[in-house]
């Protein structure tokens, strides 16, 4: 580096926070896709990635071998800030970009068609069995909806306003395949 001691170590320090949040941010991302079985898309993050972080440590250690052992806890710490950092990213931007199909079961308080209503009249295909409860004896209706991930919001928002008490249970479904999904035409 060539602007001085002090001003070097502050751009070397940006420039490992700012290359570590990317290469981070891009593991995460890299890990959902191939958790999802998608190495179509986890390959060439990986690439990516690698190079992120082959760049990113070339510069931290050319900066470190010619400076006190002070500046190279600094880079030290820049570079944990940056993993951090780029995890924290990582995971939100999975949430927004990596989609996924979800399973809820839901076990209503008690028999009530107007949330039945409500679920289909916002897009939410549905498959539902009487129940009873173990406890209660109290017959009651159990609902699997299969749905995308990005619309969890709105159907949580639609049983907390109609059965507070429901019992509500997500997970992420690996494959889905035929049946009714929900129709385009959402409120």
């Amino acid at each position: 580096m060539f602007f001085g001691t002090q001003l070097d170590l502050v751009i070397v320090f940006f420039i490992v926070v700012l290359g570590r949040t990317v290469d981070m941010s891009l593991a995460s991302i890299r890990t959902v896709f191939t958790v999802k079985d998608k190495p179509q898309f986890a390959a060439p993050i990986g690439f990516l990635e690698a190079f992120f972080w082959f760049m990113i440590v070339k510069a931290a250690l050319d900066y470190a071998i010619s400076n006190p052992v002070v500046d190279t806890i600094v880079l030290a710490l820049a570079y944990s800030f940056g993993f951090a950092l780029g995890t924290f990213l990582g995971g939100i931007l999975s949430k927004k970009f990596v989609k996924s199909k979800i399973h809820v079961q839901i076990v209503l308080s008690s028999k009530n068609d107007d949330l039945v209503k409500e679920l289909k009249e916002n897009g939410f295909g549905q498959t539902i069995l009487t129940a009873k409860g173990a406890n209660s004896n109290m017959e009651t209706y159990l609902i699997f909806i299969e749905t995308d991930s990005d619309r969890l919001k709105k159907l949580r928002s639609i049983i907390n306003s109609m059965d507070e008490r429901a019992f509500v249970s997500v997970s992420e479904s690996k494959s889905v395949y035929n049946g009714f999904f929900g129709t385009t035409t959402r409120k």
